[in-house]
């Protein structure tokens, strides 16, 4: 993919179908347990199931984010900690397979993220963080247009490790730019 084009995917709200569609298969997977920042790292198809509970509990809104030319089940976007006062949210992203991986999906879901929590939810800024040496996600959030804006040392623990974090961000009106490309 050499341009990200939002329109070739579409979102649906996840539902515990999608842990049997692909979820509790490439959850697992250690390239993405490796990314994971809460435990545990490898999940069974009770703890899925209790994840979504939970996250549906702390008012988090994901979605499972599908091809629209083959229905094909790319991977889960998360908004979370989100603060309708303060006008900001948190977000979290996993591709699926290891095939999707490197094709541009990553930012065309970052993409859907900031227009549901930008023009959907009237967010002002959107958040995450990324462990310092997961380098792939790392670079798609800054090539999309996210910046860094701040660096946690020893922030989460991980196989008994502390991990640095950087911290990225973007803003509404930040967004508004890059959505003018993809017009």
């Amino acid at each position: 993919m050499s341009k990200i084009n939002p329109k070739m995917v579409y979102l649906e709200r996840i539902s515990t179908k999608h842990i049997d569609l692909g979820w509790l298969d490439w959850v697992n997977t250690s390239e993405n347990t490796r990314v994971l920042n809460k435990p545990p790292y490898r999940y069974n198809k009770n703890q899925l199931k209790d994840y979504l509970k939970k996250t549906r509990l702390k008012g988090d809104i994901m979605f499972a984010v599908r091809e629209k030319k083959t229905n094909e089940y790319i991977g889960n976007i998360k908004i979370n900690d989100i603060d309708f006062f303060h006008k900001h949210c948190g977000y979290g992203r996993l591709i699926g397979y290891k095939k999707n991986k490197g094709t541009g999906y990553g930012q065309i879901m970052l993409y859907k993220i900031c227009e549901y929590a930008f023009d959907k939810l009237k967010m002002k800024k959107i958040f995450s963080p990324c462990y310092s040496d997961n380098l792939t996600s790392l670079y798609s959030n800054l090539k999309f247009g996210m910046r860094i804006s701040g660096k946690f040392k020893n922030h989460f623990k991980k196989n008994n490790k502390f991990k640095d974090v950087y911290y990225l961000e973007i803003t509404s009106e930040e967004f508004k730019k890059i959505k003018k490309k993809y017009k």
